[in-house]
């Protein structure tokens, strides 16, 4: 428990960051639990792990930082919304001085079935709105994504079906694919 809480203090004071995990979602009770905040459900989930807590206001985002396995890492959630994602991610790279390669940014993905997850370290935005964002203010493709599927629903428009919730039938796999980004998230974070 010490070396948690020294590690904390002292990143924050040393402001060194070796790796930032953003996940993508819209904060606020209304969109909790729906398809959209997939990647806000994955670092809350590490963040609960690590017996950490988001308990910092920084680049429009919540952010927690913790050591993992000698690396200092950011989680994040911005605060600006889904579609202006690139905006947070911009200000934190540009603050810690670090390469897009630092950055693994956590989306939904409605080309991927329920449950699957998909590891990029580059690539399009494949038509999400938080991705395109980070392309844009990042003025580069070269950043890993990890994609957790959300399916496609074709009974109604995009907004409605990414900011529904998963039914009840699609929550144990939601569940596992999170159990499964989280250690994905920790295997990128040991890739040099």
């Amino acid at each position: 428990m010490f070396d948690k809480i020294f590690s904390f203090f002292s990143c924050q004071h040393t402001n060194s960051v070796d790796k930032i995990i953003l996940g993508i979602g819209n904060p606020g009770e209304k969109y909790a639990h729906t398809r959209h905040n997939l990647g806000f459900a994955v670092v809350d989930n590490l963040a609960k792990d690590w017996n950490i807590s988001f308990n910092k206001e920084k680049f429009r985002s919540l952010i927690a930082f913790y050591r993992f396995r000698n690396k200092d890492v950011l989680l994040v959630k911005p605060l600006t919304y889904v579609n202006l994602s690139g905006e947070a991610a911009k200000k934190m790279l540009d603050y810690f001085q670090l390469d897009n390669q630092s950055l693994l940014v956590v989306v939904d993905d409605i080309s991927l079935p329920v449950g699957k997850n998909r590891l990029r370290l580059k690539g399009s935005s494949g038509g999400h709105n938080g991705l395109k964002s980070i392309i844009k203010h990042l003025d580069s493709e070269c950043f890993a994504r990890l994609k957790m599927g959300i399916g496609e629903n074709k009974d109604c428009d995009l907004v409605s079906h990414v900011l529904s919730r998963f039914s009840d039938e699609e929550l144990p796999s939601i569940n596992d694919a999170i159990v499964s980004a989280k250690e994905m998230c920790q295997q990128w974070l040991c890739q040099e």
